[in-house]
């Protein structure tokens, strides 16, 4: 060690040799910061030789010691003051570098000692002591920051173990334990047992017979099979009942893990048990609410928001054909037609909007065939108040549907015949003089071509006439003169008339039941019935084809008045007429029926056949089924009521009958009717009086009752019509004879038993042949 010998005592050198032992830095200054002694360490460590620092003053050496305000601690030291310099407040006295293992802190961290040096009483100097610090720094360093992660994991050991047990004591699940060789002998238990089970968790662990003591005993072979899975594939589930503390069983859910580090190598058996009692008997109230459900008629089923069907009770087995599982295992778009089903999911968001919906849907069933159902659902939510699910309640309106639709159509017909009647009467009261002024014509003398006009003139007011009949026919069902006979004759002669005049490429068969029963009805109206449902069936054939005719006896029962509205219990003869053409469209099937409605080219059809066909049936007291596919063909099927007996036959006379110079009196409002029908009777040898109304005629009877022969009245006129006439004329003569006309057949009086004159009714318009013969019947009766 490099120093000086004055103005220190030479007893000071065994000091100086120590000092360049010691394992720090140590060096001396005079009073006047002088630098005295430097020591070995100070050598190796600022890299300053003794030699050349010895004698020079501190702060020059160290400049920074003043920028620093460090040389204030020698002054101290000069004032008989210890300094002390700690690294916390300074890091280092003088700038040195640490040991090469201390790379990354710049300067070597140091503690420091300033003392004064005193000889006889006297500051003569300082002493410093520099020790290096930094490795002891440096752990007291990473000795904090390790505390500070114990403390911090300490932390959060202690806030997961509190969740843990927070979630452990809330979870709905009991957790345990168990050795892996040892099941149900519990290490440990969560103390959310006591909630559950009402057991406290010691009373559990460690007592490997508890479990089985209160395992219910038909529950106990399911649980051991659960336990061999438990070892076979590492984990299992099972369902059983167990006993609680009061002695009372409720149903737990048990899921058992096998934990292993390695194949072989198993540690623990970890298990999580859920009370699941209100569950079952939630399962319990679904089974029996769907076993009521399955008693009910109505279709009913439910779906999820994916569209899988979840339940399928008996009563949509019913109606759509598909089992409950065929159901189940398919989703609302896959069991439905594309049509259905979009119409659902309409429905659907509707139902998601709203909380439900009510409606009619069309539908398809599995068979292909088309219903209708009046459709309630509603949405399902869940405890959280979540959709869930949406309930459908299906009820088959089909049948009602149709007997709707019919009771409309009737209406719809109805509604239309009144109008037709209006006008078919006041049509009537023209044709009446056209068709006697015609006839009245065609006895004068006449050449070829007038002939020949009034015979067109004549034959066209008479299809007029029968068109009328016609709308009638199906408006009001016009009576015809009734009779009992035998269908088959009807049969036979349609049947001889198709095969003479129908296209040869229609064949044309019959079946007859050969002990067909008889029907009591007017032979023109069902020859009209045959015939146009046969020129249907030919128009139906352009290309030919088959056109069959079927008649069989047939007694309806109960369970069959579902066929139509008007039929009734009893004997029916059922008339099928069948064709093999290009059938009906469905979407037309219900207008059939409608007057002036035709399928047929312009001039071909008048659309009154098949509602004259229908008046007819209806009036004969029958009802009328048609059935159609497209390409197929078509059949109608016409029911007549029957009855057992003999065919009668008819016959009609057809002579012209002239009078002898009686008086006939003609009452009606329209005045050419009154002079053509003077004109005619006065032509066939009769005297004439005409009124133009009631009171005319009760007038004009009153004077010459006892001339008058026959009244021939008119029973539609205004002011006094001809019912009320007919009372006055019959209370002035109770024998009077009356021949009631009018252009509605509804409108004739009907004769009451007791009565001593009954009229005789003629429909307008009249031919003169009916008109002299009636006369005649009155006159000779």
């Amino acid at each position: 060690m490099s120093r000086i010998t004055d103005p220190f005592n030479s007893n000071q050198d065994l000091l100086h040799w120590v000092n360049d032992l010691a394992d720090r830095g140590i060096f001396t200054t005079d009073a006047g910061l002088n630098i005295q002694s430097w020591n070995h360490w100070l050598e190796l460590y600022s890299g300053l030789n003794g030699e050349r620092v010895v004698g020079r003053n501190l702060l020059e050496i160290y400049p920074e010691l003043k920028h620093r305000r460090l040389d204030r601690f020698f002054h101290q030291a000069l004032a008989g003051q210890v300094a002390l310099l700690s690294q916390r407040l300074h890091g280092f006295l003088l700038p040195m570098l640490p040991a090469d293992v201390y790379k990354g802190v710049p300067y070597m961290l140091q503690s420091a000692r300033i003392a004064p040096i005193v000889e006889e009483s006297q500051v003569i100097g300082t002493i410093a002591t520099i020790e290096d610090v930094t490795e002891r720094v440096l752990r007291e360093s990473e000795l904090q920051h390790q505390i500070k992660e114990l403390k911090r994991t300490e932390s959060a050991l202690i806030a997961t173990q509190t969740q843990f047990q927070y979630l452990l004591s809330s979870s709905p699940a009991v957790i345990y334990t168990c050795p892996h060789d040892q099941p149900y002998c519990p290490t440990f238990v969560s103390e959310n047992i006591l909630e559950h089970l009402g057991y406290r968790p010691e009373e559990i662990i460690g007592d490997c017979s508890f479990w089985r003591d209160r395992l219910h005993p038909d529950d106990a072979p399911e649980l051991f099979s659960s336990i061999k899975q438990l070892y076979q594939t590492g984990h299992s589930l099972s369902e059983y009942r167990f006993q609680h503390s009061d002695g009372s069983y409720g149903w737990v859910r048990d899921e058992m893990k096998l934990i292993c580090r390695g194949p072989k190598q198993c540690e623990e058996i970890v298990g999580a048990l859920y009370d699941i009692t209100e569950r079952k008997r939630a399962e319990e109230q679904v089974r029996q609410q769907a076993a009521l459900l399955d008693v009910a008629t109505d279709a009913i089923w439910v779906k999820d928001l994916d569209q899988n069907i979840r339940f399928w009770n008996k009563g949509a087995e019913k109606l759509y054909g598909w089992t409950r599982q065929e159901a189940i295992a398919q989703t609302s778009s896959q069991l439905f037609d594309v049509k259905s089903a979009t119409e659902l999911n309409s429905v659907e968001q509707t139902v998601l909007t709203t909380g439900e919906w009510h409606g009619e849907l069309e539908q398809v069933t599995k068979s292909g065939k088309c219903i209708t159902v009046a459709s309630r659902q509603t949405l399902v939510r869940d405890e959280r108040d979540r959709p869930r699910a949406i309930l459908a309640v299906n009820t088959d309106i089909t049948e009602k549907k149709q007997l709707e639709a019919q009771f409309l159509r009737a209406q719809r017909l109805e509604s239309i015949g009144t109008l037709a009647s209006g006008i078919a009467h006041d049509l009537n009261n023209i044709l009446t003089p056209i068709l006697g002024a015609v006839q009245l014509l065609q006895m004068f003398p006449l050449n070829a071509q007038q002939m020949r006009l009034i015979s067109m003139l004549e034959i066209n007011t008479l299809r007029g006439a029968d068109l009328l009949k016609q709308v009638l026919s199906f408006a009001k069902g016009l009576d015809g003169d009734r009779t009992l006979l035998q269908l088959k004759h009807l049969i036979d002669e349609i049947t001889a008339i198709a095969r003479e005049t129908f296209p040869k490429s229609i064949e044309i068969s019959t079946a007859i039941d050969p002990q067909l029963w008889l029907i009591s009805g007017d032979p023109t109206h069902l020859h009209q019935i045959l015939m146009n449902l046969c020129v249907n069936a030919r128009d139906a054939m352009p290309t030919g084809g088959i056109l069959s005719i079927e008649a069989q006896n047939i007694t309806l029962t109960p369970s069959q008045l579902i066929l139509d509205p008007e039929a009734k219990v009893g004997p029916y003869i059922k008339l099928t007429v069948r064709d093999t053409g290009t059938g009906i469209p469905p979407e037309i099937l219900g207008r059939l029926f409608e007057p002036f409605f035709t399928t047929k080219g312009l001039g071909k059809g008048t659309g009154l056949g098949l509602p004259t066909v229908r008046g007819i049936v209806k009036n004969h007291g029958g009802f009328l089924l048609v059935s159609s596919q497209v390409e197929k063909g078509t059949a109608f099927t016409v029911y007549l009521p029957a009855i057992q007996g003999t065919p009668a036959l008819t016959s009609e006379p057809t002579e012209l009958c002239f009078g002898s110079g009686e008086l006939i009196l003609v009452v009606d409002d329209e005045v050419a009717i009154c002079e053509i029908a003077q004109a005619l009777l006065q032509k066939f040898g009769y005297h004439v009086l005409t009124a133009a109304d009631g009171m005319e005629a009760i007038s004009l009877y009153s004077q010459r009752s006892s001339e008058i022969a026959v009244v021939i009245l008119d029973m539609m006129m205004p002011l006094m019509d001809g019912a009320l006439t007919l009372k006055a004329l019959q209370k002035i003569n109770p024998s009077v004879k009356i021949i009631a006309v009018s252009g509605l057949v509804s409108n004739l009086p009907l004769s009451k038993s007791g009565e001593n004159s009954s009229p005789t009714y003629l429909s307008k318009p009249y031919k003169t042949r009916d008109l002299l013969r009636l006369i005649r019947q009155q006159i000779e009766p």
